[in-house]
């Protein structure tokens, strides 16, 4: 056995193989040397003594990829510290754990790294769904929203991680949290991406309150009924998609002060055609026309 193993190894060196699929640390160090850039390479060496059990073995790995990637490589030297807290993550104590995000932290985006973070134990609360992993991974998520309460992306993750999780009430009360922090010229988009993440999560009939009241407050941003149309034919209804595009242009060519601007009412007639081609009939694809006769007559 060992002779055939010996033969087959020989094999996979003379015709490349082993440089496909490394199986000792000699594949790997040789590959190392002539990519020593490739995160991919250090991960996966990495991974080949965690197979083995040799988790200071695959700790040291990820100390020389810091040391030998280059420091132009941001993007590199990253994805080795997110399989690093990885593996504290799943091997390490909670204080081996604390420390390697304190030195990544040092060395990369601190938001990026607790982002990745809460996203890693966000993964082994929804697999293990024990108290101590979803107190673990709250209390992560806590910490990264007052240390970043200024950034919009850190409430959002916070807020579809609990969404996920069907805690509805405590994701609303925490989109309020939001507003108190973040800067008032943030709001909108904070509100537009949770009334998202609510369609997609939890009831269509409060994602409609919450786009209602955004395009109450902000009626020329198309962009936030556009995306509440998107999310309405995906999780909702089309029915309702139509509804909408017969609202706004009704208002615009009933009113005698005109909100939005030919330009926005060209893109409104466009969306709104295109979705009839999609989801309606030669009929309503006709009203489209109608109405947008009716708009240039009104503004004429």
């Amino acid at each position: 056995q060992e002779e055939q193993d010996i033969a087959r190894r020989e094999i996979a060196l003379a015709d490349g193989t082993a440089n496909d699929n490394p199986e000792t640390a000699s594949d790997f160090e040789r590959l190392l040397a002539s990519s020593p850039n490739s995160s991919e390479l250090w991960i996966r060496y990495m991974a080949f003594h965690l197979t083995l059990a040799d988790i200071p073995a695959a700790r040291e790995v990820a100390e020389r990829a810091f040391q030998r990637i280059e420091f132009r490589q941001e993007g590199e030297k990253l994805n080795v510290w997110c399989a690093l807290l990885t593996l504290e993550l799943k091997y390490g104590s909670s204080t081996c754990l604390k420390a390697t995000i304190e030195r990544a932290c040092q060395h990369n985006n601190p938001k990026k790294i607790h982002l990745r973070v809460c996203e890693m134990m966000e993964k082994e609360a929804t697999e293990k769904s024990s108290v101590g992993t979803t107190e673990r991974t709250d209390d992560m998520f806590s910490k990264m929203c007052k240390k970043f309460k200024s950034k919009k992306t850190v409430w959002l993750a916070h807020a579809k991680y609990l969404l996920r999780l069907g805690r509805h009430e405590e994701a609303y009360a925490l989109s309020k949290r939001a507003l108190l922090s973040l800067p008032a010229y943030k709001h909108v988009e904070l509100m537009s991406k949770f009334a998202q993440l609510v369609f997609e999560y939890n009831s269509a009939e409060k994602a409609r309150t919450l786009f209602d009241g955004l395009l109450q407050k902000n009626p020329k941003r198309l962009d936030i009924l556009f995306v509440y149309v998107d999310k309405e034919v995906k999780y909702g209804e089309a029915e309702t998609a139509r509804s909408l595009f017969e609202k706004v242009a009704g208002k615009e060519i009933d009113s005698l002060q005109m909100k939005l601007s030919d330009k926005q009412m060209k893109s409104l007639f466009k969306k709104w055609f295109s979705f009839e081609e999609q989801h309606g009939t030669a009929k309503t694809q006709e009203r489209v026309k109608e109405a947008a006769r009716a708009y240039v007559e009104s503004s004429s």
